[in-house]
């Protein structure tokens, strides 16, 4: 349950060598670079403001490059499914990733990929303006007229449409021998134009406010609408040909889509190497950095700088306002369940660890929560799957192992006492009638049908629960030297909560009994005694003391209602195989429907238990993850603190090749 050791460690340097020991450092993975806390001078301003001028350049290529990353993936030859799931990440280092770039000339490969971007943008609006333009025109193609004479010196033309209904209302009423109404084309909207002298311009622009038409604007041009429609088309197939000369070539840099994410990676890396600049303490000639490692990485972060001669390395004592970060050191099958108590808060320097107390009574209560056997075992042989097909890492592949342990954890607690799918055993056929027998002979007790049983294992479990969760306060006092506290303030509770054991055990071991009652009278009365004379230690004032032991008695209720709180195990567990048993139920009925029946049974069973599957899972999730942060870590654990954060290569495409051992 220990936390490996952090030491504060300082590097002083030259200028000159101190981008290789930031590469080997970010390299080798093990150190955290705090903000340098020197303070009896500034740093050099003129290296500070360089390394922010770089930063800037960096941060400029990595836009460009993800810009046209984003650009050529649609271009991309297409990867089936399951093949792309099964492709890991290349595993480079990082002079691999600027060998590749630079051969590659991945620079040039972003430039013209941004230049074909460019170019096709224009297109596509060129090609969207001439579209518009001959999509406008299509309906006046019947007028075989040019269009620069639809106007003269004492005449003029107005076009525009109307709904049917209403261009008819508009012949009726207008009789103006000085203007003339000639429909173009249309069914239900007419397009028309009228052709009037100039004297009559001010009835047609009554005309234009009583039918609300507002005049279209053609082009003034010495073609006819349908020669002009037929240019735009010429103009629409030409430039859709040069898009798509464009595209083709597009196509042919994302087959080297590879060379930009080496380069992407590697400008990655280079700008987390630089932000990191800006952390340390620089003089004209040397600079220094601050930061955390493990002590057993001590001797190995020493190795590799011993080759430089113009560096130190030294151990240092942390200020008094600095608080170390915490590293896990946990086995395997332990570590995947960091993640829960991370979702709370890892432990501070001062703590134990608690995951390894944690873990196994968090996959006992998922277990139970869940029940069904079958659905553990999807969920058991789905994560399998994951893990051996995509070979995930870091912190996927925890997440991926800890659904599996649980889902293992669910098959066996499901076999012990819960269902199968919500199958109701009892009404097999006697051709499975094997199935019934070896159910009832793995199973303990059925969950559904002796749920007193169930409910007494619950509170058993959460009694369990609370009384480690005291021993390790319990524990971490006496380490601390503050035995009276832990004695006086903690063990009674444990006392109490042990005492419904010999009232349990009376029913088995009848022959016992006086001995048995006396254990319970026993306990009951070490945690009432304990509690009334030691809780207010301070005062020699017998009635103070006895009165403010009585009010922390009142305690006990507090206690009763955490081991209550377990009941939600009984209460999630039922729920699982009740709405497994409707699920199975509602299929049932559906079954006895023609011609669909088959199909609707499938599909009834198998939406109805993946709902309940998704729905009872997330339940045990979350109200298992509930048990642990309110009734087992409000004894003894606080938290807040921050796991090492190593400075190390940030990468989106590919996996950092792990440094040689050379210390193993």
């Amino acid at each position: 349950m220990a936390l490996d050791e952090v030491i504060k460690v300082e590097v002083t340097a030259h200028n000159s060598i101190m981008d290789k020991v930031l590469g080997e450092l970010q390299e080798l993975s093990m150190i955290q670079i705090d903000q340098n806390r020197i303070k009896a001078w500034e740093s050099e301003k003129e290296l500070v403001e360089q390394s922010t001028q770089m930063m800037g350049d960096a941060r400029k290529e990595l836009l460009e490059v993800e810009k046209a990353l984003s650009f050529l993936g649609p271009f991309a030859p297409k990867v089936p499914i399951l093949q792309k799931l099964r492709t890991q990440p290349d595993e480079v280092s990082k002079p691999k990733l600027q060998e590749v770039s630079n051969k590659e000339n991945a620079s040039g490969l972003k430039e013209r990929a941004l230049e074909i971007e460019r170019e096709i943008s224009q297109l596509e609006g060129s090609i969207k303006d001439f579209s518009q333009r001959r999509e406008e025109l299509l309906p006046f193609a019947p007028l075989e007229i040019p269009l620069d004479i639809l106007s003269g010196d004492k005449t003029q033309t107005l076009v525009s449409r109307l709904e049917r209904e209403n261009y008819n209302t508009l012949l009726e009423n207008d009789k103006h021998n000085l203007i003339h109404i000639e429909p173009i084309s249309g069914e239900e909207t007419i397009y028309f134009y009228i052709l009037y002298h100039t004297e009559a311009k001010e009835r047609v622009e009554q005309l234009e406010k009583d039918f609300r038409f507002e005049p279209i604007s053609l082009p003034d041009v010495n073609q006819t609408p349908k020669s002009l429609i037929e240019e735009y088309s010429k103009k629409i197939d030409d430039l859709e040909a040069e898009r798509d000369n464009f595209r083709q070539e597009a196509s042919e840099i994302a087959h080297h889509t590879r060379v930009l994410k080496y380069y992407y990676d590697y400008l990655q890396t280079e700008l987390e190497k630089d932000s990191t600049k800006e952390k340390l303490f620089f003089t004209k000639s040397t600079f220094v950095i601050h930061g955390w490692i493990k002590k057993a990485d001590y001797p190995k972060l020493e190795e590799l700088l011993r080759k430089y001669e113009e560096v130190v390395l030294r151990e240092i004592e942390k200020e008094e306002d600095e608080v170390p970060p915490v590293v896990y050191n946990n086995n395997k099958l332990v570590s995947p369940f960091e993640i829960i108590v991370n979702l709370y808060s890892p432990p501070n320097h001062k703590e134990i660890d608690p995951t390894p107390i944690l873990a196994p009574f968090y996959a006992l209560f998922f277990g139970i929560c869940l029940t069904d056997a079958g659905y553990g075992l999807v969920i058991a042989i789905l994560t399998l799957l994951g893990l051996f097909v995509m070979k995930p890492r870091g912190s996927f592949r925890k997440m991926l192992t800890l659904f599996f342990i649980l889902g293992c954890s669910t098959f066996v607690i499901g076999a012990l006492i819960g269902t199968v799918f919500g199958i109701n055993f009892d009404v097999l056929p006697e051709s499975l009638a094997w199935l019934r027998e070896a159910r009832y002979k793995i199973m303990i007790f059925d969950s559904s049908k002796d749920v007193l049983t169930f409910f007494g294992l619950a509170l058993a479990l959460g009694i369990i629960h609370l009384i480690a969760g005291y021993l390790i306060k319990i524990y971490m006092l006496i380490k601390s030297g503050e035995w009276v506290e832990a004695v006086c303030d903690h063990l009674p509770w444990v006392f109490l909560l042990l005492a419904p054991a010999p009232r349990v055990l009376i029913g088995r071991m009848p022959e016992h009994e006086s001995v048995l009652k006396a254990a319970f009278f026993g306990l009951l009365g070490l945690w009432a005694l304990i509690i009334i004379f030691f809780s207010e230690r301070k005062s020699w004032n017998p009635i103070k003391r006895i009165g403010k032991g009585l009010f922390t008695l009142y305690g006990v209720s507090g206690v009763l209602g955490d081991v209550l709180s377990y009941s939600r195990l009984l209460a999630l567990g039922l729920a699982t195989g009740v709405i497994a048993g409707v699920m199975n139920t509602l299929a049932h009925m559906v079954r006895e429907l023609p011609i669909i029946g088959i199909i609707g049974f499938v599909g009834v069973l198998f939406i109805g238990h993946l709902f309940n599957l998704f729905i009872s899972g997330l339940s045990a999730f979350v109200h298992s993850i509930r048990l642990q942060f309110m009734e087992f870590f409000t004894k003894f654990y606080t938290g807040e603190g921050e796991l090492l954060t190593e400075f190390t290569e940030k990468r989106t495409y590919t996996f950092m090749k792990p440094v040689e051992n050379k210390w193993s």
